[in-house]
């Protein structure tokens, strides 16, 4: 591997359960794998839906932040819903929340019909996170 490609593991994040990684590091950019809405200190899904989703985002944030980047720093933004007519509206609020309104990030929202532990909500990220002082935030 290259010093410009790495596999995130921050301290303080939810343990993969299986084949994958948090999320990598390639160059400029950090790519997040599925968030799902996980307490990172008992390994188990948190009650509600609101709280459920906004965990989800934490968990996104917590790795992003390991590599200097923030929510605003989001490039790209897929989320999957089981529910559209139900969850979008929340996903939205929680969005609105913790982007302070805006700008948002471009986001492609999908209804499935399951997810990993009949979750109900799954958020995966491109962040631009510079390496060198040269690169100017965008």
């Amino acid at each position: 591997m290259s010093d410009s490609f790495k596999i995130l593991s921050p301290d303080g994040a939810i343990e993969p359960t299986g084949t994958w990684s948090l999320g990598t590091r390639a160059g400029d950019f950090v790519f997040i794998a599925g968030m799902r809405g996980i307490d990172p200190q008992s390994n188990e899904l948190v009650e509600g839906d609101v709280a459920r989703i906004r965990q989800a985002y934490k968990n996104m944030e917590l790795i992003a932040k390991s590599e200097g980047a923030s929510l605003t720093d989001a490039v790209r933004l897929t989320v999957f819903v089981t529910d559209m007519e139900r969850y979008r509206p929340i996903v939205n609020a929680v969005q609105e929340e913790l982007w302070s309104g805006g700008p948002y990030p471009p986001r492609t929202i999908l209804e499935v019909s399951k997810l990993n532990q009949e979750d109900i909500f799954e958020v995966e990220g491109t962040f631009y996170a510079p390496l060198s002082n040269g690169h100017v935030k965008i």
